[in-house]
């Protein structure tokens, strides 16, 4: 075990140093430099602050404002991004990270090993809404070796580390700003933070000092760009014409009928990425009848996935059939055998076997209560198209279905408080520990929105997360998925595959790792 610990540890170290490959699509000799690039988002997010509750807005904009300590190219790969090089001891224990010299916060205040350890131990104290809030709890102690060094030490490995570290949410912070009673908070990022006009848009000015970006874009400098500008335009309908228009430049497309229209347009194009993304349809854990895994099994057997790729996303996306998406280690093609397949008349018998009698008008009944539900989803497309055939579905075996539609900030509040009965969600993870965050028995409340609870899959999660030897990681996390699939808290639906259009009066705009928006090399080429 020590030799593949160290094994591992030298591999991390070539992948620190490594070169990575160049964009390709931008071919300007000379940058054109200036300009202003216009993303339509779909929400805002509720504070710029990385440590803060999740959120779609904030996942989209946190990254441009705070650089993280590493970070993953769309292969997977950890490159240095904050940190330079780094060395984990043998027993998996200790990271000891080297920082990069000469970068400034937002605020005029050097990043250094205290910033790091401010961060982090921040962190700990008071980011409890943040999804890797449990990984962050991982650290037992932050040395600050110099000024340019810093030294994590855990109680067990954390195989998870790396992956939580990458995320936008471990971005570094000022701790000056931080300390300032209701200031913005200052990260070391290509862009600050200029105006933030709430509803409508977020603007972000290019940063004149920044030349320590990492190796996922060719200008590791400040971007070309001036400003870089997030309009708030809840509908998709909307948000296309405004691409259409020029009012916008750039919007991720998850409809087909948008598609189809823009790849006749000559003056967009479109770029695909199939990125560590799962949707789900989740059952309350936690209110009857759906805390009944027999029930939650039969409403599994009704959704049929293949109609709803074909139907809703005009076959833009692969069926799902385990509860981790192709791209994360753990996933395994050997699950769809455990997989609760459409089966309309098992799904009848299961209800039959779990207590239920149907009555003449194919209502089912079990003491007295009728078995229906509300579905809750966001009112962002594709997800209305979803929840209907989801409900006729259900409706086809005799199990009425409200469908109720917000805004994904009102879904996310009402999901953590459990006020829901079947829930059509997605997530967007790096790494298996994804199974932990949204369906460990210590997330309830937070991050695992359905209340599903199994202490043998929580001591999987567990010593997949100590565990540094990949190969029996992946196998944890595949015998809890055989568990998490009988049990049935998900129905994992679809694969998605998302699509980002692009006016070409910009160039050099590409998709990163986990789909974020790549722009330090984009340039204005028209007006």
């Amino acid at each position: 075990m020590k030799q593949l610990i160290l094994i591992l540890c030298a591999l991390a170290l070539i992948t620190a140093c490594a070169p990575t490959t160049t964009p390709t699509n931008q071919t300007i000799a000379k940058p054109i430099e200036g300009g202003t690039l216009v993303r339509a988002i779909t929400s805002e997010p509720a504070a710029l602050d990385p440590q803060g509750a999740t959120s779609a807005g904030l996942t989209v904009v946190a990254p441009y404002l705070y650089d993280t300590l590493i970070v993953r190219d769309r292969d997977n790969k950890i490159l240095p991004a904050l940190a330079e090089t780094w060395e984990v001891a043998p027993d998996g224990k200790t990271i000891t990270f080297k920082l990069k010299s000469g970068v400034t916060f937002h605020d005029g205040t050097p990043f250094n090993a205290d910033a790091v350890q401010f961060t982090f131990k921040r962190f700990k104290e008071s980011g409890t809404k943040s999804p890797i809030y449990g990984s962050i709890q991982q650290i037992a102690g932050i040395e600050v070796v110099d000024d340019l060094t810093v030294r994590f030490t855990f109680k067990e490995p954390a195989a998870n580390f790396w992956s939580t570290l990458a995320m936008p949410y471990a971005g570094i912070i000022s701790p000056e700003s931080a300390r300032k009673s209701g200031g913005q908070l200052a990260g070391t990022g290509a862009f600050i933070l200029d105006e933030w006009r709430a509803g409508q848009a977020i603007t972000l000015k290019r940063n004149p000092a920044y030349k320590w970006g990492s190796a996922v874009t060719q200008n590791r400098a400040a971007p070309h760009l001036d400003k870089l500008v997030f309009k708030v335009i809840p509908d998709a309908t909307t948000q296309l014409a405004a691409l259409e228009t020029g009012e916008v430049d750039v919007l991720f497309i998850n409809q087909p009928e948008h598609r189809a229209k823009l790849e006749k347009n000559s003056n967009v194009r479109l770029e695909e990425t199939e990125l560590n993304s799962l949707i789900y349809l989740g059952f309350n854990c936690n209110k009857p009848p759906f805390n009944d895994a027999r029930v939650r099994r039969a409403l599994s057997h009704a959704i049929n996935k293949n109609e709803i790729v074909n139907i809703a996303l005009g076959g833009i996306g692969k069926v799902a059939s385990a509860p981790l998406a192709p791209t994360i280690p753990g996933f395994d093609p050997s699950l769809k055998q455990f997989e609760l397949g459409y089966a309309a008349k098992k799904s009848q018998a299961l209800l039959r076997e779990a207590g239920f009698t149907q009555a003449n008008d194919g209502a089912w009944s079990r003491d007295g209560q009728t078995l229906k539900g509300v579905l809750l989803t966001s009112n962002r497309a594709p997800n209305d198209a979803i929840a209907t055939l989801v409900q006729s579905q259900l409706k086809a075996i005799g199990v009425p279905v409200e469908i109720q539609q917000l805004d994904s900030k009102a879904v996310m509040d009402a999901s953590s408080a459990g006020k829901f009965d079947l829930l059509v969600w997605r997530y967007d993870w790096n790494d298996p520990d994804a199974l932990n965050i949204y369906l460990g028995s210590d997330r309830i409340g937070s991050t695992n929105r359905v209340a599903y609870k199994n202490a043998e899959v929580d001591q999987l999660f567990a010593q997949g997360a100590r565990e540094l030897g990949e190969a029996k990681r992946v196998q944890l996390y595949i015998a809890a998925q055989k568990i998490i699939l009988q049990d049935a808290p998900w129905q994992p639906l679809y694969i998605p595959t998302d699509v980002m259009a692009i006016h070409k009066r910009v160039d050099g705009v590409r998709i990163g790792y986990m789909g974020r928006m790549l722009v330090n090399d984009a340039v204005v080429v028209a007006k």
